[in-house]
């Protein structure tokens, strides 16, 4: 699943983080720094990497032979499209998306025993989807004697059924219980039944392995059948790639070419799924990828793929009255910047405008405002460059339209702190079929009165499939089939054609327990990263360590305690004589992921409570752990991804290695000590002795030799003592040698005294005088004899 921890790792920090007494504060509420940039991006075949959207190189090149699929899911009546094949030029501008046309929403299913044997060899991967489309989906003429699962993508990565909106659990035929048993034998008729199951048919044991299923029964004489929704989605995802390889097939045929549409090819068709928000969460997001069953699959956000759709030419040549609206809006823009210009010169145009988009889904509404810029008349695919989301207000109802005034409302003050200084909305779009626009128009007359800066805004609607047409644009710039040529210095090379600055489709926040899963000993729930937030966010550290945990068990109001005293308490435990409670507390901590899919949700669990504290030994034994580093991150499709970094010793090696890097630290003092202090020592010694034998020399001279060049001759006496340093019994000899009389200290002459000016240097030269009389290959003048 998405949320996997790893352990180990060598990545940083980045942005904010903090520790268990940050993890559990109800003040506020936390924004993560985005962390460091993503990697720069290679380039495959002339043409541009695709954004990060998880595609690799190799991916991307193993289908740019094949036609793309778009779909807009969530549509009562899905849409399809298709984009063309990677060309040889992928800069050139006349390349659009084609409609494929409309699917149902439902996977209809023969009830007849037949059909329950081919879709349980499908099931256990035996059989292939043509088989299975030959054998058990019904065709749209067979109405009779049928099970449908309606929207089965609505339940996509749901744990337990009381996770899905009560309109959702209320509209379908369930058992509230977690025996297989009872949900079985409740009813021998063909029909669909949702109850709770896990992903490999085991006994659901109220974890994360669960999953909500789909009990379906094709035969009164055969036992109910367990289709995850996942697989339910898969077979919708699996008709729209035959419908776009129906169609490719009709457009190849147009221009003579030929390929080939076996089952293998057509299900490695690349798929580019539009989501409204309230669905673009981590488990169902992570589902959806694995009930398209290859790797090159694009989730995309609904209402940025209305706007890429809606701001297509149209395919006759006909005006489209979004671009119409756009380019009056420019044209003001140009006279506002020509009257600017002449007052400061060096004035930039800026051509951002600002576009709103209310769109109607099947089970929700959502609100979004995104920044268009850079504009790019070379290609007609992607008119605007740069595509940046400001805000996005959703909420999942079966009643959309009762919501349609605080969508937008809501939507109002976020650009009113997001984006104080805008100029406001250029134009209002409204995407989803035919029906629902026009029952979103009716609405917005009632109430743009209440919206008073909003309220000439011209409201325009867009096509029924222009979230299909737009999330095959958008699929085709991460496949690299759409780019644009950029100019740097001399060089010209291809680059994205579009750039999408997305923001959080959902919150994420933390919750801890510090004694062992107890539901009434979790903490308030911290948001990490809010709706809104620039993504991809993270990585956002929390420091984990156990002897905070015991200061947190065993203080009843950590909140109070200043930072002074909180530190003192974590020191406290800290030691040998801490290991118990720490170990307790370590193996008692426990982490839970959450997150709230719209505004005005409850926050969801996501995956099992994780125990970053706890690791298994080589007997599968829990061992508690001193301290670790979780680090949060959120993608663009609302997946989350957490690591664990840090050594992760146990508590007892933990102790013993900061036992030992103590002792090191102070012997590694006492060491230092002992060297500089011996140096200093000797130092100071050798500076004695030095001085002490340059008296002494002088005072030999004073007695022995008075009156003498020698006498009083400061400087030489210095440079004989520093000559014979090491080695002064040497030179007392040469002097007793030569002069007959031997060297005494200072002391013991019969006159100490010493005239004070025979120890200062002398300004005038004198000659260096050699006692060595031994190294004849010294070339210093003797002393002269008086």
């Amino acid at each position: 699943m998405s949320l996997a921890t790893t352990g180990g790792g060598g990545m940083g920090s980045a942005g904010g983080g903090g520790g268990l007494m940050m993890a559990h504060s109800t003040g506020g509420t936390m924004s993560a720094a985005t962390g460091p940039p993503p990697p720069p991006q290679a380039s495959f075949d002339g043409g541009p990497a695709p954004p990060p959207s998880g595609l690799s190189t190799k991916q991307v090149k193993s289908v740019a032979h094949l036609p793309l699929v778009a779909i807009d899911l969530h549509e009562t009546q899905p849409h399809i499209a298709l984009f063309p094949p990677k060309g040889e030029d992928p800069a050139a501008g006349d390349v659009l998306p084609v409609l494929v046309g409309k699917m149902k929403g439902n996977v209809v299913l023969k009830a007849n025993e037949s059909s329950h044997k081919t879709l349980r060899k499908w099931l256990t991967k035996s059989k292939g989807y043509s088989s299975l489309q030959a054998d058990s989906l019904a065709t749209a003429n067979e109405t009779s004697s049928v099970v449908v699962l309606e929207k089965p993508y609505r339940w996509l990565g749901l744990r337990r059924l009381n996770d899905a909106p009560t309109f959702l659990r209320d509209s379908v035929d369930s058992e509230q219980t977690n025996s297989h048993a009872i949900a079985e034998e409740s009813s021998t008729e063909p029909g669909v039944t949702f109850g709770i199951g896990t992903l490999d048919g085991s006994q659901p044991a109220g974890d994360d392995f669960d999953r909500v299923v789909c009990k379906v029964r094709l035969s009164s004489a055969k036992k109910t059948l367990t289709v995850l929704p996942e697989e339910a989605t898969q077979l919708l995802i699996h008709q729209a790639q035959y419908h776009v390889a129906h169609k490719h097939q009709q457009l190849q045929a147009s221009t003579s070419e030929s390929s080939d549409h076996d089952e293998e090819t057509v299900l490695e068709y690349p798929v580019s799924i539009a989501l409204p928000s309230w669905a673009t969460h981590d488990a169902a997001v992570e589902a959806l990828t694995d009930s398209v069953g290859v790797g090159n699959t694009v989730i995309l956000a609904r209402s940025v793929c209305a706007l890429a759709g809606a701001l297509l030419p149209h395919p006759e040549g006909k005006a489209n009255p979004v671009l119409d609206r756009l380019q009056k809006v420019r044209t003001a823009l140009h006279k506002e910047f020509s009257r600017l210009q002449v007052q400061d010169p060096t004035a930039t145009f800026k051509d951002d405008m600002l576009v709103l988009l209310v769109g109607i889904a099947s089970d929700g509404i959502e609100a979004t405002a995104v920044q268009i810029s850079n504009l790019q008349t070379s290609q007609m695919s992607c008119l605007f460059g740069d595509f940046d989301i400001l805000s996005n207000v959703a909420y999942q109802t079966n009643n959309p339209v009762s919501k349609v005034a605080l969508c937008l409302s809501e939507l109002e003050a976020n650009l009113d702190a997001i984006a104080p200084d805008s100029d406001g909305p250029a134009v209002i779009l409204t995407y989803g079929f035919t029906g629902s626009q026009d029952v979103l128009k009716q609405k917005w007359d009632e109430i743009k009165s209440q919206q008073n800066e909003w309220s000439k805004v011209p409201l325009i609607a867009t096509k029924s499939e222009a979230v299909a047409l737009g999330a095959a644009v958008l699929g085709a710039v991460s496949h690299g089939r759409i780019s644009v040529l950029v100019t740097k210095g001399k060089k010209t090379k291809a680059d994205l054609a579009l750039t999408v600055h997305n923001v959080a489709p959902v919150a994420v926040g933390v919750q801890l327990n510090y004694f062992g899963g107890s539901e009434n000993d979790w903490t308030p729930v911290k948001t990490i990263f809010d709706f809104d937030r620039r993504v991809p966010a993270g990585p956002y550290p929390i420091d984990l360590k156990a002897a905070e945990c015991v200061v947190q068990r065993e203080t009843k109001n950590v909140e109070s305690l200043s930072d002074e005293d909180y530190l003192k308490a974590i020191k406290d435990n800290e030691g040998a004589k801490g290991i118990p409670k720490r170990e307790e507390s370590a193996l008692n901590l426990q982490v839970q992921i959450v997150q709230k899919w719209t505004r005005d949700g409850e926050w969801k669990k996501v995956g099992s409570p994780m125990e970053p504290l706890v690791k298994l030994d080589a007997d599968e034994n829990r061992v508690a752990c001193e301290s670790v580093a979780l680090e949060i991150s959120l993608g663009a499709t609302g997946m989350i991804m957490t690591n664990l970094n840090g050594e992760r010793e146990s508590v007892v090696q933990a102790t013993k290695s900061a036992r030992n890097n103590a002792i090191r630290y102070y012997v590694g003092i006492l060491l230092a000590i002992l060297v500089f202090g011996g140096l200093l020592v000797k130092s100071y010694w050798e500076d004695h002795v030095f001085k002490r034998d340059t008296a002494r020399l002088l005072a030999y001279y004073k007695h022995i030799i008075p009156g003498s060049i020698q006498d009083g001759d400061y400087d030489t006496a210095r440079y004989l003592v520093w000559k014979y340093r090491g080695k002064s019994d040497k030179l007392w000899k040469n002097l007793e040698k030569k002069y007959g009389e031997p060297v005494l200290d200072t002391h013991e002459w019969p006159d100490t005294a010493v005239d004070d000016d025979a120890r200062r240097p002398l300004n005038e030269e004198h000659e260096t005088v050699e006692l060595d009389e031994e190294d004849e290959k010294e070339t210093k003048q003797e002393e002269p004899d008086l």
